[in-house]
């Protein structure tokens, strides 16, 4: 089952100062991500996607650029199929472990 989700994206003052044109090139190279579309408002972006997972995952994926300070997901919903909801402590418990990962990734490598 594939999500399709519309993505309100809202960026940083230093990104749409600097390189906001390769950073829409970047996110719209994304895999899962169909069309990015510039947009003036309370949002900066709106993103078409289509992936194989949930849109929440997709949505943290997306929020792990630096640039992004925040996402509004709009799912699709089609007639009898409907994505399965997760609770609040489970998507706390994915965006924990996400963290703890990024912590990791990021923290330089000890030296012996």
């Amino acid at each position: 089952m594939t999500t399709k989700a519309f993505f309100l994206i809202k960026v940083g003052e230093e990104c749409k100062q600097n390189g906001y044109s390769d950073w829409l090139k970047d996110l719209e190279s994304m895999p899962d991500v169909q069309q990015v579309t510039p947009v003036t408002g309370l949002y900066d972006a709106v993103a078409s996607v289509e992936a194989p997972v949930t849109s929440t995952l997709l949505a943290h994926k997306v929020m792990a650029d630096g640039h992004v300070k925040g996402v509004h997901v709009l799912r699709v919903e089609e007639p009898g199929e409907k994505e399965p909801r997760l609770s609040i402590a489970k998507q706390r418990e994915i965006i924990h472990a996400r963290k703890g990962e990024m912590r990791r990734f990021l923290q330089p490598a000890r030296t012996r």
